[in-house]
């Protein structure tokens, strides 16, 4: 029964869009409807020029760019009568709240099964734990090289970010480490930028 009430509400809404598809009533076509504006330009030229509002030289002036408009006008091709686009654009307009209808139909769309959430969530476990063991290496380098070097700087920042990833934030751990990493970077190190955008983002400036 809903699905009846469904598709005759479609239709309601169809309804505003199909009243404004009748045919106009007493529309003039281009060519006379610019013909007619430029005939009362032309009367209400006279006028001003008999109750004295422009001089002649202005009349005759304005006169002679209407009649060139009048004449442009006389050009203009007539409308085609007739065709089928009025017609297709109704079709269009009841076929598309029922095409849309259709949808909600049983068995109108495939059934796309979605991924198990027990192999997302293997994924995911699997994921952390190559991390939590990437961390681990990094912490064990870390340990086995002179603070203050290049090496140990890239360390840091590599850890830092590690920390960053495995948490989904920059958190006070990584913080520090990347400003210890960027205090003792080479100035062509590669991973400066990586330590500076890094501080940045945490809402620190790279000196501070």
């Amino acid at each position: 029964m809903i699905l009846i009430y469904m598709a005759l509400l479609a239709l309601a809404f169809s309804l505003p869009l199909l009243l404004c598809l009748r045919a106009p009533r007493n529309l003039p076509e281009r060519r006379d409807a610019a013909l007619a504006l430029h005939r009362a330009q032309l009367v209400e030229l006279e006028r001003d020029l008999a109750d004295g509002r422009i001089s002649r030289a202005e009349h005759d002036g304005a006169r002679l760019e209407i009649e060139r408009r009048v004449l442009a006008a006389d050009a203009f091709p007539a409308t085609a009568k007739g065709g089928s686009a009025k017609m297709l654009l109704i079709v269009a307009t009841l076929a598309l709240p029922l095409g849309a209808f259709s949808l909600y139909l049983p068995d109108a769309t495939w059934n796309v099964p979605s991924e198990p959430h027990a192999k997302w969530l293997a994924q995911q476990e699997s994921a952390q734990a190559k991390l939590a063991q990437l961390i681990a290496l990094l912490r064990a380098h870390l340990a086995s090289v002179q603070p203050g070097t290049a090496d140990a700087s890239q360390g840091e920042a590599y850890l830092a970010e590690a920390l960053s990833e495995q948490a989904g934030a920059i958190t006070p751990e990584a913080l520090g480490l990347f400003k210890q990493s960027l205090a003792s970077a080479p100035a062509n190190a590669t991973w400066r930028q990586l330590d500076q955008q890094r501080i940045m983002q945490a809402g620190v400036q790279p000196g501070q």
